[in-house]
């Protein structure tokens, strides 16, 4: 907590040197337009024109500016295609431009775009046939039609629910025009009036149960075309309301014709939903869970190249945008954010789940909020407060805490005090033989990542890495570095910040790689040795043999030591 404290702090006072600046440049004294730069837009222009094989994909910063100070890896490249060289000619750089389209019309938004034109043209055409035109019109189906376009979405389970809250939304608001047409006895003001109060009370639902939302949209919607459909023919007569080709209908046959062509648009929708087949939330939180497993292996690369370069003291100046350290925090920020939009979905996705037609087996949900929750931040309350708090915490939250407590090393050394300069001096010895991070945690959830993604099983043998212990190290220097006299430098606190968290990280890794083993299994090239007691007759079983062993009862043994015995 003193850790947390003394970074939050220093935060804090540099946000306020900040704004200090800002407002002395006057920037605050005037109301402006904030737009984006030219360079960002340039950015993003750039990025739409850009092959399959980019980085963007893998969630990583956009750092393509080439430099003398640091040497970055090909993650923060163009990631290699199997199947094309890089493009050397002008003629093949043309060619990478051209194999953007069929990139984009084979995507997933393309093929959901595309069951969405036929859903629509379902009802569509309709209008389009000469024999029908007229009962086109005449029915309202447009109402259903543009009811299949707001209802569908990519996967099943979201769009029965979104199904499910557009009917209710639509029953109410039949209610509810009734209610407000027949209660004030059919007054212009009174219909009025009542509309204004039901208004208002629906828009409760989107304002405060915003995941509801579209209930109370819908039933406000539908409830004022309703009305003011009656209101308008009241006021032009019904000779100009139906010079359209509709025929005019009464409240009472209004108010149930424009649920039942809201229910026709969304069975056509429900059918296109599930045919030719149905995205499920199966595929689709199972390959979001694979690109986040892949994500947090980006992360903790970023985390422990950082906290490398602060221990080596080699990030350089802050102040310049190209120097190692600021590309790193910039790195690390933007894979962060994307990191918390992507567990959002997938949480998003596993509410979807209860919605879905089940088909076959069951979804094993429970491990998939396992992993989630070992990924994600479940209960976030006082962090290193005790040890049961910290165990509550998730990896992204251990990453962070690494990356803030790894600040405090770039500072270390800076005291007037000569016995304090003496023990800085070993400490920064001690801290750059330990190895707070690993790179097989990187290799590891990469591994994870691509088992899930592509439902293969794990390599046999895999285990989690072990945590780092420097208590020989320690010995070897000065058993004195980290004495309780020592407790109150900046240094002693980051150090066991990152102690522990590294622990904890390698404790969830651990817990993330069973869980994962449960769903996708475990090539096992091993043979067990099991006992035909029970499975053979006495009758044929070899006379010479004085007694029966039963392998069964051997102790089973680990993975590791299952060679030897083998």
């Amino acid at each position: 907590m003193e850790q947390l404290l003394y970074s939050t702090g220093q935060t804090v006072l540099d946000f306020v040197r900040y704004a200090n600046h800002v407002e002395a440049k006057g920037k605050l004294s005037r109301t402006r337009l904030v737009i984006p730069g030219g360079k960002r837009i340039w950015k993003w222009a750039g990025s739409f024109l850009s092959a399959e094989d980019s980085h963007d994909d893998d969630n990583l910063g956009d750092i393509h500016t080439q430099n003398n100070i640091l040497q970055l890896g090909e993650a923060y490249r163009l990631r290699k295609d199997p199947e094309h060289l890089p493009p050397t000619t002008f003629f093949q750089k043309c060619g990478d431009k051209v194999r953007v389209l069929p990139w984009f019309l084979r995507s997933f938004e393309s093929t959901y775009g595309f069951r969405v034109a036929l859903a629509t043209m379902t009802i569509a055409v309709v209008a389009f046939l000469h024999d029908t035109q007229t009962f086109f019109t005449q029915q309202r189906l447009v109402w259903a039609m543009i009811m299949v376009n707001l209802s569908m979405s990519p996967t099943s389970g979201q769009s029965i629910f979104s199904f499910v809250l557009r009917i209710l939304g639509t029953t109410i608001a039949m209610v509810a025009s009734l209610l407000i047409w027949y209660i004030p006895d059919q007054k212009t003001p009174g219909v009025i009036v009542f509309l204004f109060i039901f208004v208002s009370i629906a828009f409760y639902i989107p304002i405060k149960v915003f995941r509801f939302r579209v209930v109370g949209i819908i039933s406000i919607v539908t409830t004022t075309m309703i009305i003011g459909y009656e209101l308008q023919v009241r006021r032009v007569g019904e000779a100009v309301a139906t010079s359209n080709g509709q025929p005019f209908y009464p409240i009472y046959l209004l108010a149930p014709y424009r649920l039942a062509t809201v229910s026709g648009g969304i069975a056509v929708a429900f059918f296109w939903t599930f045919f030719p087949y149905p995205i499920s939330e199966h595929s689709v939180l199972r390959q979001s869970l694979g690109a986040s497993l892949y994500l947090l292996a980006n992360y903790y690369s970023i985390i422990h190249e950082t906290i490398s370069g602060r221990m080596r003291g080699d990030e350089g100046d802050y102040l310049l945008k190209s120097s190692a350290g600021r590309k790193l925090e910039k790195a690390r920020h933007k894979v962060f954010s994307k990191q918390m939009l992507m567990l959002a979905g997938l949480r998003t996705y596993s509410e979807f789940l209860r919605w879905e037609v089940p088909i076959g087996g069951q979804f094993p949900k429970k491990q998939y909020d396992s992993i989630i929750v070992c990924v994600e931040k479940y209960l976030a309350r006082s962090l290193l407060m005790s040890r049961t708090n910290v165990g509550n915490l998730s990896i992204v939250n251990y990453l962070s805490l690494l990356g803030y407590a790894s600040d405090t090393l770039m500072n270390l050394g800076d005291g007037d005090d000569v016995s304090d300069n003496a023990w800085m001096h070993d400490f920064r010895r001690l801290v750059g033989t330990a190895k707070v991070t690993t790179h097989e945690v990187t290799s590891l959830l990469c591994l994870l990542s691509a088992s899930i993604t592509n439902r293969q099983p794990l390599p046999p043998y895999l285990k989690a890495p072990r945590p780092y212990s420097f208590t020989k190290r320690l010995e070897a220097l000065d058993s004195d570095i980290l004495s309780l006299r020592h407790i109150a430098e900046p240094g002693f606190a980051a150090f066991a910040v990152l102690q522990i968290s590294t622990r904890c990280i390698v404790g969830d890794v651990d817990r993330l790689l069973r869980h994962v083993k449960s769903l996708v299994g475990e090539l096992d090239f091993s043979f067990h040795a099991v006992s035909t007691a029970e499975s053979m007759a006495p009758s044929r079983m070899p006379s010479r043999m004085g007694s029966r062993v039963d392998v069964s009862q051997v102790p089973s043994t680990s993975h590791g030591d299952r060679d030897k015995t083998d």
